[in-house]
């Protein structure tokens, strides 16, 4: 049976494409929008800049009706520069033996299913905990945004930490948290409702106040310095966004030297990664950042003039 490359290639990025852009659109509504996924975006260069606005402190005023010469400060409109990062990532070359397929009379084409299938999961847990690692480097560099739990995690150490965006609280749409955690919140008599969404190791549940739990074990979410400590965020809608940049290339080999013909499979593509409220410090995160890069505190920066306007809190618990 003869084997075509180019075809090959095109069902993998088709089922890769179609399963991912599906399986992303659940997630985002099922989470609120606090970590919106995108399939597809393009962003040039190794940064990307989008402009905002401070919040105008003072903005209103009470005037002398009396004395209308009076001086009055003035207040400015200030543009702030977000930079979001672009993420490089890839698969390592794929190997398998056409011949395999063939001696069972079977298309060897259909690997392509199987990678695209894989590929989709892997692609989007990895999206997933680089949304998470960059979101808990962010928040865990600002004091007040942070709450630590005496014991392992209860019910009231969530409010204590909603309690940190003050009177914005109701803000948080969604908790984010390994599943030791959420065991513990289940030994803690906190009932859950209806289960939302259920994607390989990633799942979302809702809690009776309406905010959703997000549930993945994620490496991020757990410090494992000294006695293992367990990070909870609480997020805001579009508090971080990881977008697809639209650049995907993949590249399939046949090899010969081998007692069977190898095909060899490999991809590469980039995210783009931002966090609300913070920007990419450039000169100590760099470009092409690594994972470690991208956990690291001082890679980001506090641009929000008030954390309420930030993407949300960090709880670390046992």
């Amino acid at each position: 049976m003869a084997f075509d490359l180019i075809v090959f290639n095109r069902q993998v990025y088709l089922v890769l494409t179609e399963t991912l852009a599906q399986q992303v659109n659940l997630f985002n509504a099922a989470s609120a929008g606090a970590i919106t996924l995108v399939p597809t975006s393009e962003n040039v260069g190794d940064f990307a800049m989008r402009a905002s606005f401070k919040q105008i402190a003072n903005l209103v005023r009470r005037r002398d009706v009396y004395n209308g010469s009076n001086t009055v400060t003035e207040a400015r409109l200030q543009q702030l520069q977000n930079n979001s990062v672009k993420v490089p990532s890839g698969t390592p070359p794929i190997i398998y033996e056409a011949a395999q397929y063939n001696w069972v009379k079977q298309n060897p084409e259909s690997a392509a299913l199987v990678i695209g299938e894989q590929l989709a999961v892997g692609m989007m847990g990895d999206m997933l905990n680089v949304a998470i690692s960059g979101a808990v480097a962010a928040i865990s560099a600002v004091t007040d945004l942070n709450h630590m739990a005496s014991t392992a995690i209860t019910f009231n150490d969530l409010v204590q930490g909603a309690g940190k965006f003050g009177d914005r609280m109701g803000a948080l749409a969604a908790w984010v948290l390994h599943s030791k955690s959420m065991t513990d919140l289940y030994g803690n008599a906190v009932t859950n409702g209806e289960r939302l969404f259920s994607y390989e190791a990633v799942n979302v549940i809702q809690d009776p106040f309406g905010r959703r739990f997000i549930m993945t074990d994620s490496d991020s979410l757990v410090d494992n310095a000294g006695q293992p400590k367990y990070k909870l965020l609480g997020l805001v809608p579009g508090a971080v966004m990881v977008e697809q940049n639209n650049d995907f290339d993949a590249n399939t080999t046949r090899d010969n030297g081998t007692e069977n013909i190898q095909t060899s499979y490999q991809a590469e593509w980039s995210y783009q990664l931002g966090v609300l409220g913070y920007s990419w410090n450039v000169a100590n995160g760099g470009k092409a950042p690594s994972n470690a890069a991208i956990a690291t505190p001082a890679s980001w920066d506090k641009t929000a003039t008030s954390i309420k306007d930030t993407a949300g809190v960090l709880i670390t618990a046992s």
